[in-house]
């Protein structure tokens, strides 16, 4: 055993006094070895501070998931988590979110447990069988198809982290991937049953990955929701709003409803360059469907070609045949569709004699860059964030104006969570002169999920109290800022809906950074 002292770190302990009903902040400095867990500091504490200091822990070995807390602002089993690979000096400790609060550390996981009750949690089998004293022999291939989604603990941190458990009507991370675990497992005959559990409530999921971020079994639970939702695309158990996206995709290359004739409409007062006029460029900008048809995110695109311009960028478009890159496509669970619509974009590219592929939209971004079919093609395709900080690092990004406002960041979960994009973002809006930059409580890969991913944008139906973005307004408000900056299109059309919820319209704006930059240009 190590016993020398590595360094003291301080402890900030959100602590919750269920007698007064209050809630208070206690602060401890603990000494530190190699080797010492959140969960032994929680142990430190309870002997040498307060005997009152209310935690839960059991195995001591991540097996049991019953020590999961908040580690500055992220969902960790305290048994599991060593301190001094968190690498910094102060530690804020809060219990674990979207359950009630017990006592300190300790909360209600009723809730979470509750999500369970929706499913089966045993394999399905005709009642003749299970009377049978005989064992229901599986193949090791046929093991291998669901082992990695058993190895969930049940530790609730996926659903501590997830946005749509704002609404009671979603199972959770944990509760769809044991749905899918025994979907996938070749001896259960559950399939209709399992699929009736979820046709009217998994689409709530916004593909956010947050449940995949924060596993401490490194369960692929984004993924198993996307597979479960193309059971039901392929059974036909879709809602209408599901059924109305579909089907304007395959009719119109877009989830809009629009004709493609009309993708370069936004363009019709502006000198952008498009193919077939052009065939060859220095950066091909993939503008997506929202850009493309939203006048909202219109405004977006326009404020692209005046930096591209401003910057003497050589640039242009597929035109008219770009069609939607399939993203929203994907997570609702059609990859037949999407598939086709990356066929035809890919053959377009191959066409077309570009640098880079630049893309306003991180869930564009995403699916060019990590998305089979596209990702075998290995494409250059870069967001315009990375672009424009890579301009910023050669000194020839130059702006004119101040924009004297404070100007909190909303991380996109594409941009973010799901490519470690943080950086880029933050050096465009601390360019600007007189902008004061304040992080929101919670940033990078913490951030909490605008709501609009996987088809959300278009299929959203949770009251507004229930959807994560009026509850990530909230935040905003209450760090006093005057501008939601963000870098995705989707988090201003939902975000722009929760100012107008909260009628806090007065109080604070939305803007894309790009709108921002033009503003200081």
């Amino acid at each position: 055993m190590n016993l020398q002292i590595e360094k003291t770190i301080k402890f900030k302990i959100h602590r919750f006094n269920p007698e007064q009903k209050r809630r208070y902040l206690s602060e401890y400095e603990v000494p530190v070895r190699k080797g010492t867990t959140l969960l032994d500091v929680f142990m430190y504490i309870k002997d040498n501070f307060d005997g009152a200091f209310a935690f839960r822990h059991s195995c001591r070995m991540g097996v049991c998931g019953s020590c999961g807390v908040m580690v500055n602002g992220k969902p960790m089993l305290a048994c599991y988590t060593q301190v001094l690979h968190l690498n910094s000096d102060t530690l804020v400790i809060e219990p674990l979110q979207n359950m009630p609060i017990i006592k300190d550390l300790v909360v209600d996981l009723q809730p979470f447990f509750d999500t369970y009750k929706s499913i089966r949690n045993v394999l399905i089998k005709p009642e003749e069988a299970l009377k049978r004293l005989e064992e229901f022999i599986q193949s090791p291939k046929d093991l291998k198809d669901y082992w990695d989604l058993s190895l969930c603990i049940k530790c609730s941190i996926c659903y501590s982290a997830c946005p749509a458990a704002l609404d009671e009507r979603f199972l959770g991370p944990s509760t769809y991937v044991t749905n899918y675990r025994f979907v996938s497992d070749s001896r259960d005959e559950g399939f209709d049953e399992r699929l009736k559990a979820m046709v009217d409530n998994v689409w709530l999921c916004t593909s956010c990955n947050s449940c995949t971020e924060f596993c401490p079994k490194e369960i692929s639970c984004a993924s198993s929701i996307v597979d479960e939702r193309g059971l039901l695309v392929e059974a036909g158990s879709i809602p209408r709003t599901v059924k109305d996206i579909l089907t304007s995709v395959v009719r119109y290359h877009n989830p809009l409803e629009i004709h493609p004739s009309k993708r370069i409409d936004w363009a019709k007062d502006l000198e952008v360059k498009m193919f077939p006029t052009v065939s060859k460029s220095d950066v091909l900008f993939f503008i997506g469907c929202a850009p493309s048809y939203d006048p909202r995110s219109q405004a977006i695109a326009k404020s692209m070609v005046s930096v591209f311009n401003s910057l003497g960028i050589d640039f242009a478009t597929l035109g008219t045949e770009e069609r939607c890159s399939g993203d929203h496509v994907l997570r609702l669970g059609e990859k037949g569709l999407f598939e086709m619509l990356a066929e035809h974009n890919i053959s377009m590219f191959e066409k077309f004699e570009a640098e880079t592929i630049l893309t306003l939209c991180p869930h564009c971004f995403n699916t060019l860059k990590n998305d089979k079919p596209y990702s075998n093609k290995r494409l250059n395709v870069q967001h315009y964030t990375q672009f424009l900080a890579e301009i910023i690092k050669r000194d020839e990004l130059k702006l004119s104006k101040s924009f004297n406002k404070k100007v909190a960041y909303h991380d996109p979960c594409f941009l973010g969570k799901r490519n470690d994009i943080y950086d880029a973002p933050r050096k465009i809006l601390k360019l600007v002169d007189g902008l004061e930059f304040l992080e929101m409580k919670r940033t990078m890969e913490n951030s909490f999920c605008c709501g609009g991913g996987a088809g959300r944008t278009w299929t959203e139906d949770s009251t507004p109290q229930k959807r994560p973005s009026v509850d990530r307004v909230r935040e905003a408000l209450e760090l006093g800022v005057q501008v939601i900056a963000t870098a995705c299109p989707f988090c201003v059309t939902t975000l722009e809906d929760a100012v107008k919820v909260l009628d806090v319209e007065d109080k604070i704006v939305v803007k894309e950074i790009l709108e921002l930059l033009k503003e200081a240009m």
